[in-house]
This record gives structure tokens, C-alpha cells and sequence, in this order.
């Protein structure tokens, strides 16, 4: 009798470990942890921005989804990043939506310059059924889903030569991003176009490699170029929008609660980023001319319309142009 219970205790412990075993990995698949990468510092507000959004996903999940932050480029620079989320080293990246026209035209449209008329209309474009059709058309065309816009600020030209007008911008040597839009942008208005990665940027003004380059306020302000550059220039040619990027493969094999949650949440904190960033850019230009830059406005209509011919560079555009220029 002492030998059978001892077997029958054996047999008991054995089943019980065994159904620990198997109920294992279905208890950690109950909890979802996505890897983030992008290139923002502490105290910058799209570090902020990327750190309330994976708070927010996790409250809202009551922790069954976690979002790991690699910040500050430690995984990379954008590009690298994104092209991690093909091969599944990242899952999300925050970079601005027009970094992926590198793999379809579409998303460049971001930087078509005089598109967007002030920040109404760009909360009107990306948060309406434009927006929601053009982000789904991103999807089919180059393979990544983004979710929410957040304005970056309006772009402006910085320069070691004072720009006044267009005549002064024939032939400065002008650093543009590796992406065709900007490139043609400037060709247009008549400058010495230069394609430049970030990372170079900084030493080729302070050497004189280049003479000016164009980027939002945050931007100026967070890469320190009021070290190596005199003057603003209010040009205001592009509203920018960051963005969270997905592979949309892998985002549509997530659970239906889990893409909600990541839509809803990454909506919500790139609005309240907007307004943050609203109330920034004035503070941001007054301390950049405390840092000695010298500020000054153009005839953005005399620029704008230089850059008419843009729509025949672009012509699988157009349509998409009218589209968002059409929403009131």
C-alpha cells in the first residue's frame, strides 16, 4: 500500500509538472514586447514622444504589451532602422513619413514643398479619410505601415549667407537629404544642391563643405547648428510629420486588440506631440537668436511659385497632390 501511494504521489507530481510545462508558452504568449529604435536624445521631444507611447500601450494592456526603446541611434541610424523592421530586428520605428520613399514615391509627397497650408490643415489631411486612404496606399506600395502624424515643424533654410530673396540662393552650396523630392525642391530654386546623410552634416557646415541646409527649428536646435550656421531663413516650405512605421506584414499578424491598441495610442500621443510642438517652435526661435542667429522672412509665394513645375517631375502624384490640397 506504501509502495502504491508513493507511486500514485510520483504520478501526480509528473502530471502536475507536465501541465506546467505546457501551459508555459501560453502564458508568455499572452504578453506581446515590440522592439522601438530611433535616433532621438533625452530631453528631445520625440524621445518624450516615443517613451509615451510605450507607457501608454502598456497601461492600456495592463502590461500584455511592452515596447522596448533603443534611443539615441544606439541600434542605428534611420535608415538601418527601417530597414531592421524587413528583417524583423525592430518592430517600430518613429522617423518622419517621408524616409520611406526611398521604397516607393508615394510617401515622399511629405515633402512636396507648399502642400500643406498651416497645421489645421495638416491634422485635417492626416487624421481624415485622406489621410487614412494615403496611409493604406503606403502600406500596399512599399510593405510599411504607418500609424498617426505628428508636426515636426515647419522646415526652414539655415545658411552661412544671408538669403533674402531667390536671386541669393543661385548656387548655394546647399545640403538636401538623399531623397528626391528635397533635391528637386532646391534644384528648382536654384540652389547647388548637395545629398548629405545626417551624420555628416555638422563637420561639412562647420568646413565649409556646404554653406546652408534646411530642417525644422527642433531639428536646428537639437544638432546644434546655430554652432555652424548664421542665419534662419523663414521659408516654411514643408509641414513634416513624424510617424510611427510598422512592417505591415508583420503588424496585421499581431491580434486584432493588440493593433487597435497600437492605432489608437500612436494617434493620440502624435496629436498631443502636435500641440507640444505648436507651443515649441516660437520658443525655439527665440532661443536659437540667443545663440547669435540672425532670423529673417522670404516671399514665400514668389518661392512657392518657382516650384510649379514640381507636378511635372511628379505626375504619379498629381492626383494625391489634389487630394490633399482639396481638404478644407
Amino acid at each position: 500500500m506504501r509502495l502504491h501511494g508513493i507511486l500514485r504521489a510520483l504520478g501526480a507530481t509528473a502530471a502536475a509538472s507536465l501541465l506546467m510545462v505546457a501551459s508555459a508558452p501560453a502564458a508568455l504568449a499572452q504578453t506581446t514586447v515590440l522592439k522601438m529604435a530611433h535616433v532621438y536624445t533625452p530631453g528631445n521631444i520625440w524621445y518624450e514622444t516615443a517613451e509615451a507611447y510605450a507607457k501608454a500601450v502598456e497601461e492600456k494592456s495592463g502590461g500584455k504589451v511592452k515596447i522596448q526603446i533603443a534611443h539615441s541611434g544606439s541600434t542605428g541610424d534611420w535608415p538601418s532602422s527601417i530597414e531592421g523592421l524587413k528583417i524583423g530586428t525592430n518592430d517600430i520605428v518613429l522617423q518622419s513619413i517621408g524616409t520611406l520613399d526611398r521604397y516607393n514615391i508615394l510617401p515622399g509627397i511629405e515633402a512636396w514643398p507648399y502642400l500643406l497650408r498651416d497645421v489645421d490643415h495638416f491634422k485635417k489631411v492626416y487624421y481624415g479619410p485622406v489621410g487614412a486612404e494615403f496611409m493604406e496606399e503606403v502600406a500596399k506600395k512599399t510593405s510599411f505601415r504607418i500609424i498617426g502624424a505628428g508636426y515636426r515643424g515647419a522646415r526652414w533654410l539655415t545658411s552661412n549667407k544671408p538669403v533674402a530673396n531667390l536671386a541669393d540662393l543661385q548656387g548655394l552650396k546647399m545640403r538636401v537629404p538623399p531623397l528626391k523630392m528635397y533635391r528637386m525642391t532646391w534644384d528648382l530654386l536654384g540652389a547647388s544642391t548637395v545629398p548629405m546623410g545626417p551624420a555628416e552634416l555638422f563637420t561639412s557646415l562647420q568646413q565649409g563643405v556646404v554653406d546652408g541646409q534646411e530642417n525644422p527649428l527642433e531639428y536646428v536646435q537639437f544638432s546644434k547648428f546655430y554652432e555652424v550656421q548664421k542665419y534662419g531663413i523663414d521659408t516654411r516650405h514643408v509641414i513634416g510629420a513624424m510617424t510611427w512605421i510598422f512592417s505591415d506584414a508583420r503588424f496585421k499578424r499581431l491580434p486584432a486588440d493588440v493593433q487597435a491598441l497600437l492605432k489608437e495610442e500612436g494617434e493620440r500621443v502624435m496629436l498631443e506631440a502636435t500641440e507640444r510642438m505648436i507651443g515649441l517652435e516660437g520658443e525655439i526661435q527665440k532661443q536659437l537668436a540667443s545663440e547669435g542667429m540672425k532670423f529673417n522672412e522670404v516671399d514665400r509665394a514668389a518661392f512657392a511659385a518657382k516650384l510649379e513645375p514640381m507636378g511635372k517631375e511628379f505626375p504619379e502624384l498629381a492626383p494625391w497632390v489634389a487630394k490633399f490640397r482639396a481638404v478644407n
